[in-house]
Order: structure tokens, then C-alpha cells, then sequence
């Protein structure tokens, strides 16, 4: 694995505010499309220096150019959370370009498969768990023997509200994100006493790319989301963004072991069917 170059542009002091983050070396594991592009963005033009890992090379150069181009510290490797011979070899190069200190690890990247399980195999369990715990496990093991050394550090991790109900044809998916916000509460306990913190967030239909090119092959899905949350919209990736700063910020010095839910009021419903004597359902519509 070679080492890390740390890509910089140049931007007048003047036209840089100071931040949360100013100094400060971060990671982003899924950092180049979607909600990790927003936070990496975030991250950099507040003066943090930002470490991407993620198997999409021409998202990730692309990402690298811009921030370059507006004068943040930015790097990347391509490495795929499956792969943890290579992610392990790509975080120990890291922290050795960041002189072994990590203040802040992200972890963003993660997949889902819809499927009944009569008609699922155990491969298919298997690759979410390796996708969306395993992986998880593999990258808090590495950052928080760093952040322990040095007693300070936070980490937020990516849950789903999917990991906090059931959803029929997606139980392997909302399994692996239960796990997720239980192993940050366990890692938080771990961790805290060396001056870590671990927190999730759960976030719920975000528009992506990736997750609108999905419900678009399913007509009125769209609307059928927006009909489903109390703001009567989708979230946004910079809506995510910004809940994932707070909790890995010294703004939420205190918060450790939560699971944050972002999901425009999505789950503060019980679904069960609106009384028309008691509500007018059409202002819902």
C-alpha cells in the first residue's frame, strides 16, 4: 500500500471561517457518493484534513479535484470494505500519514438486497453481514486502538431506522443495522472511559442517487414516501450530513451510545390507520 499524498490547493486565510473540525484528521469510509460526499465536503471547507476510502475511483477523483480546487486537504484510497486485508493495509497507511492520531472516523458505507426469506440463502446473510457489520467491526477495532492511545477520538457509525422496525422482504438488511446501533451502544461502554465516543445515526429515506434510481423503478414510490413521513418530504443527504457532524463534534461532548434518528418524523407514527371522525386524513395528501 503506498503512502498517502495529501492533496492541497491553496485558499486565502480570509475566506476560510474557523470550524469544529479546524486541524483536525478525519476518515470517511464510503465518502464519495451520497451521504459520505456530503460529510466529506463538510468536513474539508471546515478545515479538517479528510481521508477517503471508497471503491468508486472516478467518484472519488472527482471529489478529490473539487475540494483541491477550492483549497482543502483531502486524500483517498480505492479500497473495498469487503476486502480486509487491503481496508486494514489502507488504514494503517492513514494513520501513518497522519502521524498515528485519528480525531474522527465515519463510517458510511454499507448495501442492502430486498428478498423474502423463504427465497434467501445463507450467502445472502452473509454478505450483509460482512457488508454492513462485519465491516463496521473491522474499522472501529482500527480506529479506536488509535483513538484510545491518544484518549480522545469519536466515532459515528451508520444505522438505518430500517434497524429499529421490520420491514417484510428486507429482514437480512434490518437485521445487520439492529446490530449496528447495539454494537454502538456496547462500544460506547468499551471505549468511553479513554475519552471516546461512539454514536449511529438512523436515518431514513434519503435522496441519493442511488436511492431515488431504485424507487423510480417502482412507480409513485416516491410519493408513497413522502405520503409516509410528517414533513411530507424525503431527506436529504446534507440533512444526514449534518446530524453525523453534531454527534462526531464537541458539540455533543456528552452524547455517547445514542443512535440519533433522521427520518422527517417517518417513524413517529405507529401506522395504524387514520380515524376519520377523529383527523381528515386529506391533509396528509
Amino acid at each position: 500500500m503506498p503512502p498517502f499524498m495529501m492533496h492541497s490547493g491553496y485558499a486565502k486565510t480570509s475566506e476560510i471561517p474557523m470550524s469544529r473540525f479546524t486541524g483536525q484528521n478525519t476518515l470517511v469510509i464510503g465518502g464519495a457518493n451520497g451521504m459520505g460526499r456530503a460529510c466529506v465536503r463538510q468536513l474539508a471547507r471546515e478545515r479538517a484534513n479528510v481521508f477517503i476510502f471508497d471503491k468508486d475511483e472516478a467518484a472519488t477523483s472527482a471529489l478529490i479535484e473539487e475540494l483541491t480546487a477550492e483549497g482543502h486537504c483531502v486524500a483517498s484510497t480505492a479500497v473495498d470494505i469487503l476486502d480486509e486485508i487491503r481496508f486494514t493495509a489502507a488504514f494503517e497507511a492513514m494513520a501513518e500519514a497522519c502521524g498515528g492520531r485519528l480525531d474522527t472516523m465515519v463510517h458510511i458505507a454499507g448495501a442492502s438486497r430486498g428478498g423474502l426469506l423463504r427465497d434467501q440463502t445463507a450467502e445472502d446473510w452473509d454478505w450483509h453481514y460482512r457488508v454492513n457489520l462485519r465491516s463496521h467491526v473491522v474499522s472501529c477495532k482500527l480506529a479506536s486502538q488509535l483513538m484510545v492511545e491518544q484518549q480522545s477520538g469519536s466515532i459515528v457509525m451508520m444505522s438505518s431506522i430500517s434497524g429499529l422496525r421490520g420491514d417484510p422482504g428486507w429482514a437480512a438488511y434490518n437485521a445487520t443495522k439492529a446490530a449496528i446501533k447495539s454494537f454502538t451502544e456496547s462500544l460506547a461502554w468499551e471505549v468511553g472511559r479513554n475519552g471516546v465516543r461512539v454514536n449511529a445515526v438512523c436515518p431514513g429515506p434519503v435522496a441519493t442517487e442511488r436511492m431515488l434510481g431504485s424507487i423510480r423503478q417502482d412507480g409513485g414510490m416516491i410519493d408513497e414516501y413522502r405520503r409516509k413521513t410528517a414533513l411530507g418530504r424525503l431527506i436529504t443527504p446534507e440533512e444526514v450530513m449534518q446530524a453525523i457532524l453534531f454527534l462526531a463534534s464537541d458539540a455533543a461532548s456528552a452524547i455517547t451510545g445514542e443512535a440519533l434518528t433522521v427520518d422527517c418524523g417517518l417513524s413517529a407514527r405507529t401506522g395504524q390507520p387514520i380515524q376519520p371522525s377523529i383527523f381528515d386524513d386529506t391533509i396528509l395528501n
